[in-house]
């Protein structure tokens, strides 16, 4: 039996690139793909719009303060225990949104999504800085960065197919 030859390998830099972007992309993806649904969701939940609107800035506040915290407690621990523990905390709020019986509920769940959502901006640009200097480290971030770049245009997009399939 012969086999075909070698895939080529991607570099652990680009390999990097991919998954610290798709790590910071999970953040602005959580907030571009509920947009789509947001009128649906105050249908549903049995809201006002404005109200609804609400787990938008509440996301946005929890996850804007969050980031001062991430930071220096991933310089002082490490970066696995911060991670793990944001990735937790977004996980688990993610199902309470979903499973939310309420606005408050959703609101307050949204509150934690944007708590643990906030280390997947941190952590990224402090592991670039952690593996990399000068060019290289330009260079991973611009990679990165790229990733990112995506986020805003499929977010929404996938939030609407969501809504579609019911």
């Amino acid at each position: 039996m012969t086999t075909g030859p070698d895939l080529p390998r991607a570099s652990p830099m680009l390999r990097l690139a991919l998954i610290l972007g798709l790590l910071s992309a999970v953040g602005p993806f959580a907030i571009d793909m509920y947009l789509p649904a947001m009128p649906a969701i105050a249908e549903n939940l049995g809201a006002d719009e404005a109200v609804t609107q609400l787990t938008l800035a509440a996301y946005f506040a929890a996850f804007g303060l969050a980031q001062l915290f991430y930071g220096p407690w991933s310089d002082q621990v490490g970066r696995k225990v911060p991670l793990y523990t944001g990735l937790g905390i977004f996980a688990v709020a993610s199902i309470g949104c979903a499973l939310a019986p309420t606005i408050s509920w959703l609101i307050a769940f949204r509150v934690l999504q944007g708590l643990g959502g906030a280390v997947l901006m941190v952590l990224p640009r402090a592991v670039i800085r952690d593996q990399y200097t000068g060019p290289q480290a330009t260079r991973l971030m611009a990679m990165v960065m790229l990733v990112i770049s995506v986020s805003p245009m499929l977010a929404p997009l996938a939030g609407s197919a969501l809504l579609a399939l019911g």
